[in-house]
This record gives structure tokens, sequence and C-alpha cells, in this order.
């Protein structure tokens, strides 16, 4: 047995087990800057779709909601206790204050467009939240554009787990040809976001 079926095997017993509940706390955590990928837990959701054990629209109802309340709680700690609590609870998951600083300037300029794009790049789409609540972006603005950003995510990587259907190595190989260039083009974007900034200062 791979790395890749033993991993894929522990993922949906798990999801066998919970179901929604087990998919919306999985993306709770995701969000709150645990290490939970929903690259690899959502395509196993779209399987369990394929297999009837779960439905389509709901897996991604509960994922998005779950994936929402985790960033919520992170734009709330910005939000509310600042950078100092961010950076103490930051140091737990690796969060750096030349990171913060980093993402904190961003903000001054792009912040709209920085919230929509990072839902689409890996580990920046769960660290995103912090310096959006330390700049106070306002939080109705803050819960759409993370909520389109989120519900796109969901959709395409359930919708490809359930394309993939049938194992392990279809969904690994779906998506190395769907989001590897899709984490590319959005990483190329937020560079230009960023380098159009730093161009822009004295």
């Amino acid at each position: 047995m791979t790395v890749t079926d033993l991993i894929f095997n522990t993922i949906v017993n798990l999801l066998n087990q919970t179901g929604y509940l087990g998919i919306f706390l999985l993306m709770v955590a995701e969000s709150a800057t645990l290490p939970v990928p929903s690259e690899v837990v959502l395509p196993l959701g779209g399987y369990l779709v394929s297999q009837g054990r779960l439905e389509f629209w709901s897996t991604v109802a509960v994922a998005t909601v779950g994936s929402m309340v985790g960033t919520m709680v992170d734009f709330g700690i910005g939000y509310y206790l600042g950078r100092p609590a961010v950076l103490r609870y930051g140091r737990i998951v690796r969060f750096s204050e030349k990171r913060l600083g980093t993402t904190e300037k961003w903000f001054a300029v792009h912040g709209r467009s920085v919230v929509l794009l990072a839902r689409f790049v890996p580990l920046l789409r769960t660290l995103i939240a912090f310096p959006a609540g330390i700049v106070r972006m306002d939080v109705k603005r803050f819960m759409i554009y993370s909520a389109v950003g989120i519900l796109v995510w969901d959709i395409a990587l359930v919708y490809l787990g359930d394309l993939a259907g049938q194992n392990s190595t279809a969904i690994a190989n779906t998506l190395q040809v769907y989001f590897l260039p899709l984490g590319v083009a959005a990483l190329v974007i937020a560079g230009v976001l960023v380098y159009r900034e730093l161009r822009g200062q004295p």
C-alpha cells in the first residue's frame, strides 16, 4: 500500500464514520489555520458523493459553512484582539511577524482582491483572515469576498473528487492536472499585485 493509498483510506474511513459533521469540523480546522488540507479532504468527500454515501450540494454546503466559521474565528482574533494576539497565536502555526507585516501592506492597497485570490492559494488561503481583521476590513465585505472564493473552491474540489470517482490515484492525478495551474495562476496574480504595491512605495 502506497502513502497516497494510506491517506486516502484513512480519510475516507473517517468521513464514512462522521459524514457531513466530519467535513464541517475538518473545514473549520483548516480555515482556523490548523494543518488540515482541503485539497485532500474535499476531493475525498467528492469520492463519497460518487459512491452515493454523500450528496453533492450538501457536501459543498457544510464545507463552505465550516470554512466560513473557521475564517471568521481568525478574522475575529485580528479584529478584536489585534496584532499581539495574532502574533501569539500565529507562532503556533508559524505565522511570523514578518509575514504578518507583508500581508498588512497588501491590504493597504489590494484588500479586496487579496481576500478573494487568497482562497485559491495554499497556505495563504488559511492565513489571510488575520491581517484582514487587524486592518479592520469591513466585516460584510470580508464575508462576501471570502464566501465567494470559498464556495468556488469547494464546488471545484468536490466536483473533481466526484468526477474522479473510483480511486485515490485518479483523484491525485485530477488535482495535479487542474489545481497546479490554478494555484500557479493565483500566485502570479498575487505577485503582480504585491509588485505594484511595492513599486509605488517611496
